[in-house]
């Protein structure tokens, strides 16, 4: 349960206020450059992606949006491979958003902006923190500053639908994780709020529209609505077909529905996606490659099953230090399931 509120909790990408219509950069320039580098995030291209955030930090060096995407960059990379995220180059741009932020929201034409800019960095400075091994309370309570500044961003600017990303995810998993407190009076279940913010985000947000899908799915694993959450997932994957954490997310639902083949069809594809933009291969394919192991044993394919299964167990004396400790837990017990397997098969 954790591991999907932090994957969904953060997984946020960045654009700026416009009006009191929308939530768009009112530079043209920028907001292009911005737009360029999350759709190249979403095909994981990410040195293209990381280009474009340069670029827009040298020709923008006032605004925040180059600084914050890039930080949202590394972080994505990190996930993406499981490995500790770029220090202290992502703390540094992130505590350059925060005072950019800070700047902006003192100004009564950039307030809600600015409070945009502050929610976001807070946001994933306490994820940096929460990741490294602070436990669930201690986030919740980073969690609820940084929302706090993107709720009265909403306040000032009801349609920052970019901003609803943040807040709709944040009062799912505060009202799920804590929904043993919520019959008492002082404890809302706000997971349906929650989940209506994130509908309206997913369709009208100007930065955050896939990101609020990618809520969604693993939103709706958590409810055991698997079909909500593969229609979702197969949707945002006709946009970005090789993005690894969409079609974790497809593969997952499938796989809590018992729909063997199409999970194994999609963990199929997370491998096949393993190109020249991933530094690190070998989390991505032991995942997957274990995981098309148990899937083809469900399905009677005893040959593919062995197969992978004598794989990922040629793996297992692998050099684990360079993995984030979630990663390393979670190749271990790959192994120790293929071990498991290799006895049944």
């Amino acid at each position: 349960m954790i591991r999907t509120f932090i994957l969904c909790a953060f997984l946020l990408l960045s654009g700026g206020l416009r009006d009191l219509h929308a939530q768009r950069i009112p530079d043209n320039t920028l907001h292009e450059l911005i737009r360029r580098g999350i759709h190249f995030s979403g095909q994981q291209n990410y040195a293209s992606a990381m280009g474009a955030f340069d670029r827009a930090i040298a020709s923008y060096p006032e605004h925040p949006a180059g600084f914050l995407n890039k930080a949202i960059l590394l972080m994505v990379m990190s996930l993406d491979f499981e490995v500790p995220v770029e220090m202290p180059k992502y703390l540094e741009l992130l505590e350059k958003v925060e005072k950019m932020g800070a700047r902006m929201s003192e100004s009564s034409g950039t307030a809600a902006e600015g409070l945009y800019y502050l929610g976001m960095a807070r946001s994933y400075i306490a994820y940096y923190h929460f990741r490294d091994g602070e436990n669930w309370l201690s986030g919740l309570s980073h969690g609820l500053k940084a929302t706090g500044y993107l709720e009265d961003c909403l306040e000032k600017n009801p349609r920052a639908y970019d901003a609803m990303t943040g807040v709709g995810t944040y009062k799912y998993w505060k009202s799920r994780n804590m929904s043993f407190l919520t019959w008492t009076p002082l404890v809302d279940d706000e997971r349906h709020a929650g989940i209506n913010l994130l509908r309206l985000s997913e369709i009208k947000a100007d930065y955050t529209a896939q990101q609020a899908t990618n809520s969604l799915i693993w939103i709706y694993i958590e409810e055991e609505r698997w079909n909500d959450a593969i229609r979702s997932a197969n949707g945002i994957l006709r946009r970005f077909p090789t993005n690894r954490l969409f079609l974790w997310g497809l593969a997952s639902a499938a796989e809590g529905k018992e729909d063997w083949a199409l999970a194994r069809e999609a963990y199929r594809r997370i491998v096949a996606s393993i190109d020249a933009q991933v530094s690190e291969r070998r989390y991505i394919e032991i995942q997957a490659r274990a995981k098309i192991a148990s899937m083809s044993y469900e399905l009677g394919d005893r040959r593919t099953a062995k197969q992978e299964c004598e794989w990922v167990l040629r793996q297992r004396d692998i050099d684990l230090s360079g993995f984030t400790a979630d990663g390393s837990d979670r190749i271990q017990r790959r192994i120790e399931e293929m071990e498991e397997l290799k006895e049944k098969l």
